[in-house]
Parts: C-alpha cells; sequence; structure tokens
C-alpha cells in the first residue's frame, strides 16, 4: 500500500505566477516581521539594533531564532490568499506531522553529528599540531541549562521555517508542476544553499563548499520527503543537525545558545575537511538508507501525471 502523493495538496493551483509570486510576498512578510523584532527589541532594552542581534550573546541568538517567525506567517498569508489552501497542507496530504519519522531523522542527525564530535576528540593523533580546534567553555553549566529548552524551541523555529519553505511550499508547487528532480528537488536547495554564502565569514573557498553541503543537504531532504511523503523526516534532520550547536557553537559567530566553543578560522583548511566530511558522511547515510527503503518498503508517491 502507498501513501498519497506528497505534492497532492498544491495540485490545484500549481501556476508559476502563483509560486513566484507567493514566494516573494512571503519573503517579505519574513523581512518585515524580523525588522520590527529586533526595532521592538531595541526600543525595550534600549540598546542598539547590532547589540540586539548579537549572536554570541543568549539574547542575541533567541532573536535570530525568533525572526524565522516571519517566514511561517508569510506562508500562512499566501497559502490562504493564493493557493486556497492550509497551512497545514505543507507538512503533506494528511496535514499533520509524521511524529515516527521526526524521531527517525531527529535521531539519525544525532547519530552523524555524535559520529563527528568522537572524530574531532581523536584527530589529534594523527593531524599536526595546532590544526585541531580548540574547545572552551563558554559558560557555567547552570546557567547553559537554564536557556537549553528555550533554545531548542527556538531552534525548532526556525529550522521547521526554512522545511516548510523550501522542502513544503516550493517542492509541492513545483513538483504538481513538472516531474523532473532536477526542478523540485534540485533547485530550491540550490536557492537554499546560495543563502548559506559568505565570503566575509568563511572566505570564499569554504563559503563555496558551504553552499555546497547546504544544497546537497537540502536535495537530500527533499527526496527523503517525497520518498515517505511527510516534512516530518526532513524536519527532523534540520533539527538534530541545529541543535547540535545548543552544546558546540563556533565562538565568535552562532554560539550564544552554546555551552562550549569551537575555536576555529572558519576560512581554514580545517574547515574546509570539516564542511567535505559533513557532506560526505550525509550523502553515504542517505545511500544507505535510500536503497534499504527499496528493498524493504513500497514506494510512497508513486509516479502521476503532473
Amino acid at each position: 500500500m502507498t501513501d498519497p502523493a506528497f505534492w497532492t495538496p498544491a495540485a490545484d493551483r500549481p501556476q508559476l505566477w502563483r509560486t513566484a509570486l507567493g514566494s516573494a510576498l512571503t519573503v517579505v512578510v519574513w523581512l518585515a516581521v524580523g525588522l520590527a523584532l529586533v526595532w521592538l527589541g531595541a526600543w525595550i532594552s534600549g540598546l542598539p539594533p547590532e547589540i540586539v542581534m548579537d549572536t554570541t550573546r543568549w539574547v542575541g541568538a533567541a532573536m535570530f531564532f525568533l525572526t524565522f517567525i516571519g517566514l511561517h506567517l508569510g506562508l500562512a498569508v499566501v497559502l490562504a490568499l493564493l493557493h486556497r489552501r492550509g497551512y497545514a497542507s505543507l507538512f503533506g496530504p494528511d496535514r499533520r506531522l509524521d511524529r515516527i519519522h521526526f524521531r527517525n531523522g531527529l535521531l539519525i542527525m544525532l547519530a552523524m553529528a555524535a559520529g563527528l564530535y568522537a572524530l574531532m576528540g581523536v584527530e589529534h593523533l594523527v593531524l599536526p599540531e595546532n590544526v585541531p580546534p580548540e574547545i572552551v567553555r563558554l559558560r557555567p553549566t547552570g546557567d547553559w541549562l537554564i536557556g537549553l529548552l528555550p533554545a531548542l524551541a527556538l531552534i525548532s523555529l526556525q529550522v521547521s521555517a526554512e522545511e516548510v519553505a523550501f522542502r513544503g511550499y516550493l517542492l509541492q508547487q513545483l513538483r504538481a508542476r513538472f516531474r523532473s528532480p532536477l526542478i523540485w528537488a534540485v533547485l530550491p536547495a540550490l536557492v537554499f544553499g546560495a543563502l548559506h554564502f559568505d565570503p566575509v565569514t568563511y572566505g570564499l573557498v569554504n563559503a563555496s563548499a558551504y553552499v555546497i553541503n547546504a544544497a546537497t543537504m537540502g536535495t537530500l531532504a527533499a527526496f527523503v520527503t517525497m520518498r515517505t511523503g511527510n516534512l516530518g523526516a526532513a524536519i527532523g534532520l534540520h533539527f538534530g543537525n541545529n541543535a547540535a550547536i545548543a552544546l558546540f557553537g563556533l565562538e565568535g559567530e552562532l554560539s550564544g545558545f552554546s555551552l562550549y566553543g569551537v575555536v576555529m578560522d572558519p576560512a581554514s583548511g580545517y574547515a574546509t575537511y570539516s564542511i567535505c566530511t559533513q557532506t560526505l558522511v550525509a550523502v553515504a547515510i542517505f545511500t544507505v538508507w535510500w536503497r534499504w527503503m527499496n528493498r524493504h518498503r513500497p514506494i510512497a508517491n508513486p509516479p502521476r501525471p503532473a
């Protein structure tokens, strides 16, 4: 028995002009809400906006993640106005998040993160001296624990916003119009990856590697979503990846929620190695999962006329 195709909620109104206009309006609402929140935070605290958005502090990191509520709001407005469907339809035909898929995606990503962190613990045995990053404690455990649950809630707000936008809205709309995965899976993932391009912080080489990493992860998440027929696994994978910053964060960057800071030059060769390693491990895990699914589970989304 197979599940309904993930993209069927978009089948009634798949026109490209609706998708393009909807995407633009969503971004406008997102930016407007984000600016309003930063302005409100600066007004309440009496601090300049750059301090309010200082993500090396807990409050600044919280404000950064909170701005993603605008992405949720923008999609809710666009879906009602342009597509005549509800926000919950972004999760799939059953209009709910599959908790089992979410749990499985979360556990897989946490296991991968644990393995990569364990690798960091032994790298000094083979790498030249001063190449592996230094790990420093950023805050007392008690202070960190007080803010942990709110931090995880805010991270879930951010990852779910990105997933419902890229693997929900765009994937559904484009798949309802086109058959080719180059359009409904790869194209949104490339846009997702391009938004991570930051040569000022990472240098040109590592910024490009980061884009490839994000685009690859986005493409894999798209195939996982279409294969399972629900957005749960993709959100779980993304949450597991981002929730790791609650334990380890890159010092000087988005480390306001982190217990430990990784002291490392983001433009260094070690950073290149770290980004590429994560990308290759993710592809390997996906390949194993995909083969297992094809052997033991029926296809969730059989081909249907576009």
